[in-house]
């Protein structure tokens, strides 16, 4: 017999052909036309960078600013506030535990020889009613300036929303330290000569003996303070310096030993010893040299006493000042 054919099946193996190719066809055109659509979309759009991911674009922050232009020493520096500015944050401080921060822009001088060195953190406070006295967040300053330098920054604190600038005042001073304070405050009445240095003139000589010679101290000025040497006066003192011009007009060098020795300063009966001393142990022959005497006594004394004590007896001679 004759083979037997299947045209059937060769039919549909044709068929299965072509719809294969159509659709490999239409899947080509879609793939085509969505790659274009969604290329065209990625050109358009606006998708954010890594950049701008990292650091977003912050709404414009508005800061209120308020010239103040005020000055106060503090422990041998002129602290100026220039102005002080309220703003709910600053792009350069990022260190912030309250809704908003006053910040403070400085200037800071140190018009003295020495080197001095204060601890903002801990002596620096700004003062509201109705607040408790706010110790700064954040300090763009050193710890001081160099000798005959100055230098400016700016001192932050966390405060909360609204808080008027007019209402504020910036206080230097450790009540741990307990010392005395330095108020400014940034509107109203303020009187910087409360804090200001005095020189009183003088001119009148003393005569101390000891064993066997008599030293002439003469006293040039006294300068009433409330720093020295870097060092801010205790609450409710001074810092009193007595100037001398000591003369040996004997032949032989004479020597009663330091200030801290044979000199006082009374005050309410109490002699005061004192808290520095550069006059010398011994007072060459014929020479005459300089040197301060310095006290920290009660503030606001115009009247007090000189006492040299008699080291070889329990006598003394109190000289009456005026400054």
């Amino acid at each position: 017999m004759p083979p037997v054919t299947h045209p059937r099946k060769r039919r549909f193996a044709s068929w299965l052909w072509l719809w294969l190719v159509a659709v490999l066809v239409v899947g080509a055109v879609v793939l085509i036309v969505v790659s274009s659509i969604a290329g065209y979309w990625l050109q358009n759009a606006n998708l954010p960078t890594a950049a701008s991911v990292i650091n977003p674009t912050a709404t414009t922050v508005l800061v209120t600013t308020l010239n103040v232009g005020r000055t106060a020493p503090y422990a041998g520096l002129d602290m100026t506030v220039v102005n002080a500015q309220y703003a709910t944050s600053f792009d350069d401080d990022n260190i912030q535990s309250g809704a908003a921060i006053v910040r403070l822009n400085m200037q800071i001088a140190n018009h003295t020889t020495g080197q001095i060195s204060v601890v903002y953190y801990m002596i620096a406070h700004l003062i509201a009613p109705h607040m408790d006295a706010l110790a700064p967040t954040n300090v763009l300053l050193s710890t001081g300036p160099k000798p005959g330098k100055s230098e400016s920054g700016w001192i932050d604190f966390s405060v909360a929303k609204n808080v008027p600038l007019n209402t504020l005042s910036l206080q230097f001073g450790s009540t741990v330290l307990n010392e005395s304070l330095v108020t400014i405050p940034l509107t109203g009445k303020f009187n910087a000569s409360q804090y200001a240095d005095r020189v009183s003139r003088q001119d009148d000589t003393y005569s101390y003996y000891f064993s066997g010679g008599t030293l002439n101290y003469r006293l040039t000025s006294v300068e009433t303070r409330f720093d020295y040497e870097g060092n801010q006066a205790k609450a409710d003192k001074q810092f009193y310096i007595l100037n001398f011009q000591v003369a040996n007009p004997n032949g032989v060098d004479i020597s009663p030993g330091y200030g801290f020795d044979y000199l006082r300063m009374v005050v309410n009966g109490y002699g005061n010893p004192p808290v520095d001393n550069t006059l010398p142990y011994t007072f060459g022959a014929g020479k005459t040299v300089n040197g301060r005497v310095v006290f920290s006594v009660q503030s606001g004394l115009h009247n007090f006493s000189l006492r040299f004590l008699s080291q070889t007896g329990n006598g003394a001679q109190d000289y009456g000042l005026s400054v």
